[in-house]
């Protein structure tokens, strides 16, 4: 599994990152990489398909510095239209955010085609529950 945590705190970012290599261990092909900015999360999900190794999942806080997760998100579904990627192959997103904002929740989910929305602070039963719930371990 190819993952992408997208964050801003350096906390948040290592704890996330550290959560996710526990829950993850044993799975093959496994890769996590992360990004401060929706602007370098750009960068990285082009680069990883030009290289022909896409992120299956992508945790993105929602209030970054620049351009926001939503933002961010709504580039990479473009990005995915342009290059005629099936739903199938599209990369999950599960925003994270520290706000409970029904509109914000509400947009990352049918603007934006987010998978799932967690708001902090985050667990590891809650990152559990949520790649249990949609398959993705």
């Amino acid at each position: 599994m190819q993952i992408l945590i997208v964050e801003d705190s350096n906390t948040s970012r290592m704890y996330l990152k550290e959560v996710l290599r526990v829950i993850t261990e044993g799975l093959e092909n496994k890769s996590i990489d992360s990004a401060v900015s929706g602007e370098e999360a750009l960068e990285k999900f082009e680069h990883r398909w030009l290289e022909g190794k896409p992120y299956d999942l992508i945790f993105m806080d929602i209030v970054l510095p620049g351009m926001d997760g939503l933002q961010t998100l709504e580039k990479i579904r473009a990005i995915e239209q342009n290059k005629n990627i099936p739903e199938d192959r599209k990369v999950k997103a599960i925003m994270t955010t520290a706000l409970d904002d029904s509109t914000k929740a509400s947009r990352a989910f049918f603007q934006c085609e987010a998978l799932s929305y967690i708001t902090k602070p985050i667990t590891e039963d809650k990152i559990q529950a949520e790649l249990n719930k949609f398959g993705l371990l």
